[in-house]
């Protein structure tokens, strides 16, 4: 597969997961707010986890068949990501590189992550799901430099 495919793949579930957490968390509350006593129901949207679930099977689906068509193993084509797709050295040198731009990004994203996290008690008045897409930030990055990384090598 096209690593931009990948690519594009990995930031629609990151997506589509964040979505799911979003709208868990919105239940979460409302159930919390029902306990303690000021709340009258509880209302779960579960439209965007049925929409996650069935898009990230699709996909999965699509990548897995993929790989075994390419006579990988099923503990390699379940498990093992897509990007690291290494049939040769120069692959390998490539796929090394691009990881260790990845893990350099998260030394550099993780503590300003955790400092746009001091900010949660003054932002969570006006929107509650500050803490999940924060967090999901640090994939999004990972992602995004390990592709950028890969592509600007290969080109």
């Amino acid at each position: 597969m096209k690593l931009s495919v990948i690519y594009m793949m990995n930031v629609i579930v990151l997506g589509l997961f964040g979505w799911a957490m979003v709208t868990y968390y919105d239940a979460a509350s409302q159930f919390q707010r029902l306990m303690s006593g000021s709340g009258d129901d509880v209302i779960i949207n579960i439209t965007p986890i049925i929409i996650t679930l069935l898009i990230v099977s699709i996909i999965g689906f699509m990548i897995t068949r993929n790989k075994r068509r390419n006579n990988k193993g099923w503990k390699e084509a379940l498990l093992l990501p897509s990007e690291l797709c290494e049939d040769d050295e120069r692959e390998k040198t490539l796929t090394a590189h691009a990881c260790r731009n990845a893990y350099i990004a998260m030394m550099f994203t993780s503590p300003l992550l955790i400092a746009a996290m001091t900010l949660q008690p003054v932002v969570s008045k006006q929107f509650p799901a500050y803490p999940i897409l924060v967090l999901l930030f640090l994939p999004f990055v990972q992602i995004s430099v390990f592709y950028f990384s890969l592509r600007r090598k290969l080109k």
